[in-house]
């Protein structure tokens, strides 16, 4: 009897320890699935972190069709501020003075409300120069790239040696003129008289100033019963201006000389064809008598101006010497 009263006793206790047991399972898994839900808040706050951090990160996108930032009407690039119809058409505000706000694909008034999401847009996109690999660094927004464009000072320019395939900027052309093209220009000086020696049918010289190094181009054509057609360009990029010059041809042996008054304009290579405002037309008659063994001689001086200066019509003057 003792023995199953103990058994019996043991097996209570060994259900009771059972049952502690299980209670203290139970607790581990609560505790457990605490810590598991405090590591899911934990994990959610870090996505939730990560994810803000990326939304702060810029993006690198692809534009497949660039004219989608141009406005419709003058197809120039977008600038602020933007204005928009009813419909959802979208305008300049260049185009909105034009068009008596009237929007020209459907005819709704047009040009009270901005259109703030594109605006957006262009201020967000930031692009490079397209003279990055001449050295240009600079980044701009998409209305502002063709304004920095046509300014920038890496525009390239290409040396006039036709043999010679450098193109670089304005001014390592110019240093490259003068390192690898010592014998080829003709050296002048602003402001100074340089005499030339032009052969009849040579069709351009190379001139170079000698303390800052600029280019410039005489050119030289011959029209048929007429003579020859003379001017002046200057290598370099449209804004940095031009030049003013004057030709003076005196004939052999006579007390009659010729003065021309120009404007150069600036080309990027020598196979441009705008030269200046003007042109020199020297006669036949002239030249018959200021050239020997075909060759045209003549005096050229060379000055600095603004663009405002620019000469928009030759002038040739006839004077008693």
């Amino acid at each position: 009897m003792n023995n199953g009263v103990e058994r019996i006793h043991g097996s209570v206790e060994d259900h009771e320890d059972e049952e502690d047991s299980e209670e203290g399972d139970e607790d581990d898994d609560d505790d457990d699935e605490d810590s598991d839900s405090d590591s899911d808040d934990c994990d959610k706050e870090d996505d939730e972190g990560e994810y803000e951090e990326e939304e702060n990160e810029s993006m690198t996108m692809t534009l497949t069709d660039p004219q989608a930032l141009n406005c419709l009407i003058c197809y120039n690039p977008l600038t602020a501020p933007i204005f928009q119809c009813g419909n959802g058409h979208i305008a300049c505000p260049s185009c909105i003075p034009k068009l008596k706000n009237k929007c020209p694909f459907c005819r709704s008034p047009i040009g009270s409300s901005r259109c703030w999401a594109i605006e957006r847009v262009l201020e967000s996109i930031k692009l490079t120069c397209r003279n990055t690999k001449y050295g240009c660094k600079a980044t701009m927004s998409y209305s502002n790239k063709c304004v920095h464009e046509k300014t920038c000072i890496y525009t390239p320019c290409s040396c006039p040696i036709s043999a010679c395939q450098f193109v670089d900027s304005h001014d390592q052309l110019n240093k490259h003129f003068s390192e690898s093209h010592k014998i080829s220009p003709i050296k002048f000086q602003f402001n100074k008289y340089t005499n030339i020696t032009l052969g009849i049918n040579d069709k351009f010289l190379i001139l170079q100033e000698e303390m800052c190094g600029v280019l410039l181009i005489l050119n030289n054509s011959t029209e048929t019963s007429l003579g020859n057609i003379i001017s002046v360009s200057c290598i370099g990029p449209t804004w940095r201006g031009g030049y003013i010059y004057d030709i003076q041809v005196k004939p052999k042996g006579r007390s009659l000389s010729l003065r021309f008054h120009g404007y150069t304009k600036c080309i990027k290579k020598q196979a441009e064809k705008a030269s200046s405002t003007g042109f020199c037309l020297v006669l036949s008659d002239s030249l018959r008598h200021s050239h020997s063994s075909g060759q045209l001689k003549l005096d050229l001086r060379i000055s600095r101006c603004s663009k405002s200066h620019e000469l928009n019509q030759l002038t040739i003057e006839q004077c008693i010497v």
